[in-house]
């Protein structure tokens, strides 16, 4: 990683930190003592408050930080990078219908539980490529990251943590597979889709588990799990520089 990017993550941490930072002082001690009278058996008062306000700062993590970082991370190795990236092209109906029957047979459950339809990249996409018939339509996607120079063909990246809800992850899996259709429309065959889950709680892939994720993806093929992501995007050792940048900020 060169100097000037990991100058600049450590400024993207550190202005995140600072932007959280009065979240922590607009609850008193008193009042948290108040409110949660029991938790104090075992907790505390900085676990309690930080309790308190760890899904504020995790949703801002996942709408700000996250995405800041990715961009970051992936300037310090191509050009083309862009947040929020829109883009748009036109697609048959058919395409478009069957893109729409998968991502509803994947969410579906049998009475049993079950689901109907199991997550395969290949087969799903072979499938779309092949539909044909119907009007034209115009299609439009925004890629969370956008990569388009990307080593291994333009990077269409959704970036998410990593225990989305179904409707998040039904969401990520049509993005991708419209984004994909469109570029084998414009001939881009070598593009590439996927889910980026930016860190992973289970520690190992092997151990990952949440259920929706595996429901609607397919792991293999579409998802990359914390250090994964991160290494993908910046290089072998990418997910390390990121740690120790966050350890050098904790001991200022």
């Amino acid at each position: 990683m060169k100097a000037s990017t990991r100058a600049e993550i450590k400024r993207i941490m550190e202005d995140f930190v600072a932007l959280q930072a009065p979240k922590f002082q607009r609850i008193s001690v008193t009042e948290l003592r108040l409110a949660y009278p029991f938790h104090r058996l075992v907790f505390p008062d900085s676990a309690i408050l930080a309790s308190r306000l760890e899904r504020s700062i995790v949703t801002a993590m996942g709408r700000d930080l996250y995405p800041r970082l990715a961009e970051a991370v992936a300037l310090d190795k191509y050009n083309v990078v862009r947040r929020n990236h829109p883009l748009d092209g036109q697609l048959n109906d058919a395409a478009c219908n069957l893109i729409e029957q998968i991502v509803t047979e994947l969410r579906a459950r049998s009475q049993k539980g079950v689901s109907r339809r199991k997550p395969d990249h290949f087969r799903e996409l072979a499938d779309i490529l092949a539909s044909r018939g119907g009007g034209i339509r115009e299609v439009p996607v925004i890629a969370d990251l956008y990569v388009g120079d990307f080593s291994e063909g333009p990077l269409f990246l959704e970036l998410k943590t990593p225990l989305p809800n179904l409707d998040i992850a039904a969401e990520s899996k049509r993005k991708m597979l419209y984004y994909l259709a469109l570029m084998d429309r414009r001939s881009v065959k070598e593009a590439k889709a996927l889910l980026g889950l930016t860190y992973n709680p289970y520690v190992t892939r092997a151990k990952y588990a949440h259920s929706f994720t595996k429901q609607i993806m397919d792991m293999e093929h579409e998802v990359l799990l914390g250090q994964e992501l991160w290494d993908y995007l910046g290089g072998n050792g990418t997910y390390q520089e990121l740690l120790s940048i966050i350890d050098s900020i904790r001991r200022l």
